[in-house]
């Protein structure tokens, strides 16, 4: 039976035909990319496809932000392991950079499709689809965000498939001082200073865990009586030694929240913790056992 399908049910056919050998590809007269398990158009072309690439092509309806795209089905996608300041919306003014991001996103996937390929968890809290995008040029966006200082990394367990890369994408923008480095909303601030007014929103900390405790969830690197670093005990093997990043300076990087009179950092992978050599202006990152 001849099953020929817009480019929206491309997954679909290529999932239901993971062991077939062939799909076809063309264009209709109305400019439309059609795909299907026959050749039913003279100019149908076999489409390369890699069974264990878990790449699938959909069609973009718009871009949301810098990290988070619409499909035309209105599924919204939410680009794995980075984050780009917040769009102005009626809830809040537009972060620093926010709009450079989403301009960026828009020119790059201006074509109006995209590859995705999801990593170990398919949906978030808010049901949006995660996903690492590539352009159909085979661009990979998540990765280049990062290289252009456009996005911070935000590398979240245990969706870590390109943690390696991408940890070294971001690495060129912050020896290029590009981007949101260079920015100065998001230079380090002293953990000490917080207060009710800024601590919204990803930002750099300077700090020095004083001691270490637990709950029955988290291990607490405890700064002052209101400040503490949460690393999650189900994530612990990821880290060092938590004794390692005690009684010296860290810069911390993520979101801070508050719960009464106290502020926490949750920090989900070990790439948002450098440390600060005394001795040096430079920065290495605490290594990963």
């Amino acid at each position: 039976m001849l099953r020929i399908v817009t480019l929206f049910w491309f997954s679909f056919l290529l999932v239901s035909h993971a062991s077939a050998t062939e799909i076809y590809q063309w264009t209709d007269d109305h400019g439309k990319q059609i795909f299907s398990d026959q050749p039913a158009d003279p100019a149908a072309e076999i489409l390369d496809v890699t069974p264990n690439s878990n790449r699938y092509l959909f069609n973009v309806k718009r871009i949301y932000d810098g990290d988070t795209l619409v499909l035309e089905n209105n599924e919204r996608v939410r680009l794995l392991s980075v984050n780009t300041p917040e769009i102005n919306s009626r809830h809040r003014e537009a972060e620093p950079g926010g709009n450079e991001a989403r301009d960026w996103l828009k020119k790059r996937l201006k074509k109006g499709q995209v590859y995705l390929q999801y990593d170990a968890e398919k949906h978030d809290r808010y049901d949006r689809l995660l996903a690492y995008a590539w352009t159909p040029d085979g661009d990979f966006i998540n990765e280049e965000l990062l290289q252009q200082g456009l996005a911070a990394l935000s590398l979240q367990p245990p969706n870590l498939q390109y943690a390696d890369q991408l940890i070294a994408a971001q690495q060129q923008a912050i020896e290029a001082n590009k981007g949101l480095w260079a920015e100065p909303h998001y230079q380090p601030r002293k953990a000490t200073t917080i207060n009710e007014n800024a601590y919204r929103g990803w930002q750099r900390w300077r700090l020095t865990a004083k001691s270490r405790s637990q709950t029955r969830d988290y291990w607490v690197l405890k700064v002052n009586d209101k400040i503490s670093l949460r690393i999650a005990k189900k994530h612990q093997a990821l880290f060092s030694p938590l004794e390692d990043y005690l009684n010296q300076p860290l810069e911390v990087r993520g979101w801070m929240s508050k719960r009464g009179e106290n502020y926490h950092l949750f920090v989900h992978h070990p790439s948002s913790i450098v440390r600060i050599e005394p001795d040096v202006t430079q920065f290495r990152s605490v290594t990963v056992p």
